[in-house]
């Protein structure tokens, strides 16, 4: 910690030292306890932290598809009365992905767009806000994140355990030494971020906005991979199964005889080949 700035210095003091790091680390050594070697211990640390977070993200895919199918039958049934009182025709847009007035009165499309504005207020009166949603899959992180402080403490801590590796790394205190490890996280990280285009392509709008997000999350990305090329091999190795079941935890989701498990509505975007299906062009 000496060697850090004083400015998040407390901060890291923190998460080295909260309850839940700890309880982590216990996890880790109790897991290399019952005789898995430390690299099995911190692999299976991670599978176990993805399965016991699964029910935030089963809940959100959840409410997300009930709020995708609420706010279709909303937006028509908003569409239809418009369409009625109005005595326009109601029929798909040019490009065939939605319903639209077909008039070109501007007092039509104003009093379209003024009722469509009522169609989040009335999601969010049954709990379907977008907001909610996103925070549902957002509150995992710190778990992810207090993790790896508690990685750091096992191979900190006053014992030093020996850490053999395999393959190309022989020992994994060290960092690898042909940068496999942290490219592979920085791939993955890119591939799940290709992966929810895919599977929301008409949700996830490219504004300046979106783009801009893109833009700082491929620079942290990068960051990230730098920083792990200089960390001892046994952390972006944890980083890349987070990572890896992360987009398996994804894929799954997509899947109509996973959904039905979990009582998930379908989507167009459901797929029975959902990895075929990432390299895949698909309209939707």
């Amino acid at each position: 910690m000496s060697a850090l700035p004083p400015a998040i210095a407390p901060a890291f003091q923190y998460a080295s030292d909260c309850y839940i790091t700890q309880s982590i680390q216990m996890g880790m050594e109790g897991l290399h306890g019952l005789g898995l070697t430390w690299p099995g211990a911190f692999i299976s640390a991670a599978i176990l932290l993805r399965i016991g977070t699964a029910p935030l993200h089963i809940y959100a895919e959840k409410l997300f598809s009930q709020r995708l199918h609420a706010q279709n039958f909303l937006t028509q049934g908003i569409l239809k009365k418009v369409s009625e009182r109005y005595r326009v025709q109601l029929g798909p847009s040019s490009d065939g992905t939605k319903l639209e007035v077909k008039s070109s009165d501007p007092k039509i499309a104003k009093a379209t767009q003024d009722a469509l504005q009522e169609v989040p207020a009335m999601l969010a009166e049954h709990g379907l806000q977008a907001a909610r949603i996103q925070n549902l899959k957002m509150c995992t992180v710190p778990v992810w994140i207090f993790s790896s402080f508690a990685l750091r403490n096992v191979i900190n801590s006053d014992f030093h355990p020996s850490v053999s590796g395999a393959l190309w790394i022989p020992d994994m205190l060290t960092p690898d030494p042909y940068f496999i490890l942290p490219v592979a996280v920085g791939v993955f990280g890119f591939l799940n971020l290709y992966s929810q285009r895919k599977i929301y392509p008409g949700v996830i709008k490219m504004t300046w906005k979106q783009k801009s997000y893109d833009a700082v999350l491929a620079f942290f990305t990068m960051f990230a991979v730098t920083i792990m090329s200089q960390l001892p091999a046994c952390i972006p190795m944890y980083w890349l199964i987070v990572s890896t079941t992360g987009m398996a935890q994804a894929q799954l989701l997509r899947h109509p005889k996973i959904k039905g498990v979990f009582g998930i509505k379908k989507l167009p975007t459901d797929s029975r080949t959902p990895l075929r299906d990432l390299f895949k062009m698909r309209n939707v």
